[in-house]
This record gives structure tokens, C-alpha cells and sequence, in this order.
């Protein structure tokens, strides 16, 4: 069944002429999803979740296909700014996994990635016409008044528990 789906989405990415197209660009469709992927975990909400990592297998699959058809590559300096962004995250991600996995006791080395993350923050703030002091400033204003409690380590606010009926 997998086969004939996967041969399914191959053929919905060229009917609609996007199996040529900038791997860049679904590159941030990936990105999206995986945004909905991690909503739906921390928020319990199954449907999102089973919605995003199907939304994930298509973008994979013409991903792929779009490298394999020798699309052509390219990004705007935003775009580059977003794929050292994740480049970061994902060596951050690496770093913690390899503490829990390997039950390591040192605290993990994570200050060059931290830094740079902080960095590509300013540069993409520039990219829009703002600043990361201004959208730092932004998002205090929203949580500073926010209430909620901890549920299994992550900070889930009142609106949220409200809908979940906690």
C-alpha cells in the first residue's frame, strides 16, 4: 500500500508541475508540517498529529523527487538564514539526544549553537523590517501576565487547559 501512495503523491507532485520545482521551498513546507507535528504532541491533539506526519511523507516524497529530477537549488538570503536555522536546531537536537541517550553526567556543550541561533534570529528580524530586541519585547508582553501550570515539564497555559477541559 505504501508503494502505491508513494507513486500516488509522485504523480499529484508532477500533474501539478512541482516535481521540478525548488526543493528550497518545500524544504520550508517540511518545516511547517513539522511546526504542526510538534503543536499536535504538546497539545495531545491525535488528529493533528496523524494530519502532519502524513502532510510530511508527501513533502518528503517530492522533496526527493524534486533532488532527483535535478531541480534547481537555490534560496533567497532569508531562505539561507531559515536552513542555518534549522542546521543549528537540529545540532542542538543531536546534543541533547546524545546526553539522554548515552546517560551522560556533564551538562552538554550547547553555548555555539545557542549563539548562533540568537544570531540568525537577528539576521531574519532584519529580513522583515524589525528587530529581535522589538519581537523579543512582543513576545514578553504576551506571556508576561500568562498563567498556567507545568505538566509534564512543559508550561501549558490557562487558555489551553481551559479547551482540554483541565
Amino acid at each position: 500500500m505504501t508503494e502505491q501512495l508513494t507513486e500516488k503523491v509522485e504523480q499529484w507532485f508532477i500533474n501539478r508541475n512541482l516535481h521540478e520545482a525548488n526543493p528550497v521551498k518545500q524544504f520550508e513546507k517540511l518545516m511547517e508540517e513539522v511546526g504542526e507535528l510538534f503543536e499536535g504532541i504538546a497539545k495531545g491533539k491525535s488528529e493533528l498529529i496523524k494530519d502532519a506526519l502524513g502532510d510530511m511523507q508527501v513533502v518528503l516524497i517530492g522533496l526527493e523527487q524534486q533532488v532527483r529530477n535535478g531541480a534547481q537549488i537555490e534560496a533567497s538570503p532569508q531562505e539561507l538564514d531559515l536552513l542555518l536555522m534549522v542546521s543549528s536546531l537540529g545540532e542542538l537536537a543531536m546534543k541533547l539526544h546524545k546526553h539522554i541517550y548515552h546517560n551522560e553526567t556533564q551538562t552538554p556543550q550547547v553555548r555555539p549553537e545557542l549563539s548562533l541561533l540568537h544570531s540568525v534570529i537577528h539576521s531574519i528580524s532584519i529580513h522583515n523590517m524589525t528587530n529581535a530586541g522589538t519581537c523579543l519585547a512582543i513576545a514578553y508582553k504576551e506571556i508576561k501576565d500568562r498563567k498556567g501550570k507545568m505538566i509534564d515539564g512543559v508550561f501549558v497555559k490557562e487558555a489551553d487547559l481551559q479547551s482540554k477541559g483541565g
